[in-house]
């Protein structure tokens, strides 16, 4: 609104340009701030600032707690409980070592062919489990491998050489006959592979080393 420029009032200019309430030939200007009218641009302007503070307070305490409250409701949500080591159904049970390793050994030097009576089907290697033997199809080990050491583990109790072959006992005092030089594994350890000297004495190799030397069958 345009006032008076000498009186202040709100311009009404009457003829000649002369203001209706102080007669004056005065100019349009915009209202002035005055103290006795209860305009303080100061004040209004130090407000203001006060007022954008506060409201960017509020703004920020209402986003934190926003996420503490979203935190705390997705930690109670349903969901899949941790995996734990202790415990379980016997589907989630680990299989025995020995089993493991004998499944194996079956499948990578299979297939096996049962053997009868002191039957030795040397070269071939032979798998020797609860009294019985099976000799592999594909694969034996050479006595000239590189490898072989003498046996410190155990594996047979007793060793009699008589000609070509051999009887033995193995740890579980179970017997079978094989041929002399000839590569075998006894079940109750698949992990090694032992073999008879003419002079009687007991040598061995990992199952690793015998894989990385086995080589296949002549037929």
């Amino acid at each position: 609104m345009e006032v008076c420029g000498n009186c202040g009032a709100p311009l009404d200019l009457g003829e000649n340009d002369e203001c209706r309430w102080c007669r004056a030939k005065v100019r349009a200007s915009h209202p002035r701030f005055r103290r006795d009218r209860g305009s303080w641009p100061g004040v209004s302007w130090r407000w203001n600032r006060r007022l954008g503070a506060i409201a960017a307070i509020a703004i920020a305490v209402a986003a934190g707690l926003g996420v503490g409250i979203s935190g705390y409701v997705g930690s109670h949500q349903p969901g899949p409980p941790a995996a734990t080591s202790s415990g379980g159904s016997g589907a989630g049970q680990a299989v025995p070592p020995a089993s493991t390793d004998l499944q194996a050994l079956r499948q990578d030097f299979g297939p096996w062919r049962p053997l009868a009576g002191r039957a030795t089907d040397d070269p071939a290697l032979l798998l020797l489990q609860s009294g019985s033997a099976w000799a592999s199809e594909r694969w034996t080990v050479l006595p000239s491998a590189q490898w072989w050491t003498q046996d410190l583990g155990g594996n047979l109790t007793s060793v009699m050489v008589s000609g070509e072959t051999a009887a033995i006992t193995d740890a579980d005092g179970v017997e079978y006959t094989v041929g002399v030089s000839q590569a075998f594994i006894v079940s109750s350890n698949p992990g090694a592979v032992l073999l008879i000297t003419p002079s009687s004495t007991v040598m061995s190799m990992s199952l690793a080393q015998a894989t990385a030397v086995r080589q296949p069958l002549a037929r």
